[in-house]
């Protein structure tokens, strides 16, 4: 979602109401503050874990999380998206995780300063450093080998002061290539790619090219911000290509029209040829301005929605595809209920509820 300035007046309008301290006992829901419900699992939600080796990535339903560092602290608590802190979303079995990595001096010396990676949102700095959230997923993998993760990531470039895109590519081309990117964490892209060759492995999917050619993953070209989103969107890596189709129409003026994108592209991943691979949005705001109640207003919408559709039986089976939503976690915030709890488990709970097509078979 790109972010503009009268986004973050809009956001500065209302403070984060709630931060996020306590994980809970599996299947247990307690309030951490007067306005949220929150739900994570003890132990972690491994679900990648129970999955075939030789299944599709491309085929399965993957929830995610709409600008995932906010949930760890911005600066006054202003433009967050999220509750949970990376650590919190990765135990409820968020898998995909949406960075915005721009850069910043960091003092190194007495007068020494060094241009560093950092996630923002739009101007606003979280309290996150890129390599602090890769260490987060790297270290829950050397725990859970089981499991994988995916970086979908572009170059937050909102701040006057830090928006030159040679710096960023510099940095990130290098930072990837470095120990703070574990060799044995990285992978290259192919539409086939299954999950026993994922496990263990971040997948990086860039839609800003730092570089000619990926250093891992892959890059992500036709990015589409309308209302009907695009089916020719494309990721590229090193060696191999896919088609994406992809639905992030984040400024909603229309509600009726975000919540048909939204059903048309999870019936788009159930149908899609294998190597298609599918991101659908629920998250956003409604309106013309990002504000903390027109996120929240936008998310009870579209969550509620799509959690309905999936949980019905009236749409086709098959997989949804990547869904990245606002609040993971939170259950309700006052009057907004937000199923950022429920919708998540019912996206991991459609993996088992179909044939997965194996590869080989």
């Amino acid at each position: 979602m790109k972010k503009s300035f009268t986004i973050i007046a809009g956001a500065a309008l209302t403070l984060a109401a709630v931060s996020c301290e306590k994980t809970l006992d599996e299947q247990e829901v307690i309030d951490i503050a007067p306005e949220a419900r929150v739900l994570t699992k003890a132990g972690g939600n491994n679900w990648i874990t129970e999955l075939p080796d030789n299944a599709y990535a491309s085929q399965l339903s993957i929830p995610g999380t709409h600008d995932a560092a906010t949930g760890d602290g911005t600066t006054f608590s202003l433009g967050k998206t999220q509750s949970l802190t990376l650590q919190e979303q990765w135990n409820m079995g968020i898998r995909v995780f949406d960075l915005r990595p721009g850069y910043k001096k960091v003092r190194k010396g007495f007068f020494k300063y060094v241009n560093e990676l950092h996630i923002y949102h739009g101007i606003v700095e979280t309290r996150t450093s890129f390599k602090e959230a890769v260490k987060v997923l790297s270290d829950n993998l050397a725990a859970n080998p089981g499991e994988f993760a995916i970086i979908l990531m572009r170059f937050e470039n909102d701040s006057p002061l830090y928006n030159k895109r040679d710096v960023w590519n510099s940095l990130m081309s290098s930072f990837l290539a470095s120990s703070d990117f574990p060799s044995e964490r990285r992978i290259d892209f192919r539409p086939d790619l299954t999950v026993g060759e994922l496990r263990g492995k971040i997948l990086v999917l860039s839609r800003d090219a730092y570089a000619s050619t990926p250093s891992t993953g892959a890059f992500v070209s036709g990015w589409s911000h309308s209302e009907s989103g695009t089916t020719n969107a494309v990721i590229s890596g090193k060696n191999a290509s896919a088609t994406l189709q992809l639905q992030d129409y984040y400024s909603v003026e229309n509600k009726d029209a975000k919540i048909a994108s939204i059903k048309t592209y999870v019936d788009l991943a159930a149908t899609a040829e294998l190597g298609v691979w599918t991101i659908n949005h629920t998250s956003g705001y409604t309106g013309t301005v990002g504000s903390d109640s027109s996120i929240k207003q936008n998310a009870e919408n579209n969550n509620v929605a799509l959690y309905d559709y999936l949980t019905d039986g009236s749409r086709p089976a098959g997989s949804t595809g990547i869904i990245l939503l606002d609040h993971a976690g939170v259950r309700s915030y006052g009057s907004y209920d937000i199923y950022g709890d429920l919708l998540p488990q019912a996206i991991i709970d459609n993996n088992f509820a179909f044939p997965l097509r194996l590869k080989g078979e």
